[in-house]
């Protein structure tokens, strides 16, 4: 791992256990295991840092979301194989995921960078789109669906990375998919 990935991954773990304003820049590279002005030869400032980590971890996220998809030839088995992708990688990267919901409407994270982050999702948001227009599941502002399919993933998957073997349990694994697709099909 080359010093600028250190340097991000000691960023994630102390953002995750501090907080950003918590967070001075000499504890990363510490806990990076760099000189104190190395941080600043990749880095302008900390508001830069956090806001590369989090684009960092929405492509990771993104790239892992689309892992199958385009085998897949149903709306719902589409939003599953998303379903799955996102609960797999968020026990995979669970320090990303706890980062996404700790600032993901965070001050600290740029309005372009936000942007930015929601425009790797535009794939999805599209399948999610035909969906509702194809009234395939509920007929509301995309908007709202998006939020709250984000809501019904993140509960389950709180709930896998607090039981992780019941992620690797297929009947558990659709049950709580279900409850997912039941709450959104027409």
């Amino acid at each position: 791992m080359d010093k600028r990935d250190r340097i991000l991954q000691a960023a994630l773990k102390l953002f995750n256990q501090y907080g950003f304003d918590n967070t001075p820049t000499a504890r990363i590279t510490k806990e990076a295991g760099v000189a104190t002005g190395t941080l600043f030869n990749y880095f302008r400032n900390k508001e830069e840092l956090i806001n590369v980590l989090y684009l960092t971890c929405k492509e990771s996220l993104t790239r892992r979301l689309s892992y199958g998809l385009e085998q897949e030839t149903t709306f719902r088995s589409k939003l599953k194989r998303i379903y799955i992708n996102y609960i797999g990688w968020s026990l995979d990267h669970t320090d990303e995921f706890l980062f996404f919901q700790q600032f993901c409407n965070a001050s600290c994270i740029g309005e372009t960078t936000r942007k930015e982050g929601l425009s790797k999702f535009n794939n999805i948001m599209e399948i999610i789109a035909e969906g509702i227009e194809q009234e395939i599941i509920k007929k509301v502002n995309l908007d709202y669906m998006s939020n709250l399919l984000m809501g019904i993933l993140n509960a389950n998957t709180y709930y896998f990375i607090d039981n992780p073997s019941l992620a690797a349990d297929e009947i558990f694994l659709e049950t709580s998919f279900n409850f997912l697709w039941d709450s959104i099909k027409n």
